[in-house]
């Protein structure tokens, strides 16, 4: 078995095919029902370059009017086996990517689900750091910063969805003149929640780049 679909792409799936879902529990309008059909067909054919036959499968299934709830869910489990998994570093290159952290707390591998999984982040609450990490062009990258306590709804800047969400500084040293530059934004307090919402990578590799930059 070939796994091909991201997982952001099957959190975009899931989102839609749970929205249509309840659009065939609350509407009765044909037309619109209809409507949203063709919008959900199209969204996910677009998710992919190139056709896949399971994928084409699940489209088809989910277009059925009288599908219930439980069997959107069972069809989705059983196109998440062709999820490709956040990769796992070892301890070893997390420390060695965050060198300049003392005692470094590691993810909570157990309770992450890598399928749903387009980056890692992690809080230290005692240090009151967030760790992130991500893999750009295959090669693991990470930033650490500063994360206020301070927890408010807001707008995501990775997700780009409503959330809880707490500010996030990442300090840099300029290569220049040696001073030093805060970058960040307000991001998902709850990493886990931010990757069952993030539908389109955009804004991760934007907030990435925003607080590396110098």
């Amino acid at each position: 078995m070939n796994n091909y679909i991201q997982p952001y792409q099957f959190v975009s799936i899931k989102q839609k095919s749970e929205q249509l879902s309840n659009v065939y529990k609350s509407v009765n309008d044909l037309k619109t029902i209809d409507t949203f059909q063709a919008i959900t067909y199209d969204h996910i054919s677009q998710l992919f370059s190139e056709k896949h036959s399971e994928i084409e499968e699940f489209t088809n299934i989910i277009m059925n009017k009288r599908i219930s709830r439980a069997q959107v869910e069972k069809v989705l489990f059983g196109l998440k086996s062709y999820v490709i998994p956040f990769e796992m570093p070892s301890s070893k290159q997390l420390e060695k990517l965050f060198k300049k952290t003392k005692k470094l707390k590691q993810p909570d591998w157990e309770s992450i689900d890598l399928k749903e999984s387009s980056y890692i982040g992690w809080n230290d609450s005692g240090k009151q750091k967030k760790f992130i990490i991500m893999y750009e062009n295959g090669i693991l990258t990470g930033v650490s910063g500063d994360l206020s306590p301070t927890i408010k709804p807001g707008i995501c800047s990775i997700c780009k969805k409503e959330s809880n969400v707490s500010m996030f500084l990442s300090t840099t040293k300029s290569k220049g003149d040696g001073t030093y530059t805060k970058n960040g934004n307000y991001i998902c307090h709850d990493s886990q929640r931010c990757n069952q919402q993030l539908d389109q990578l955009d804004g991760l590799y934007d907030f990435i780049h925003t607080v590396k930059a110098k």
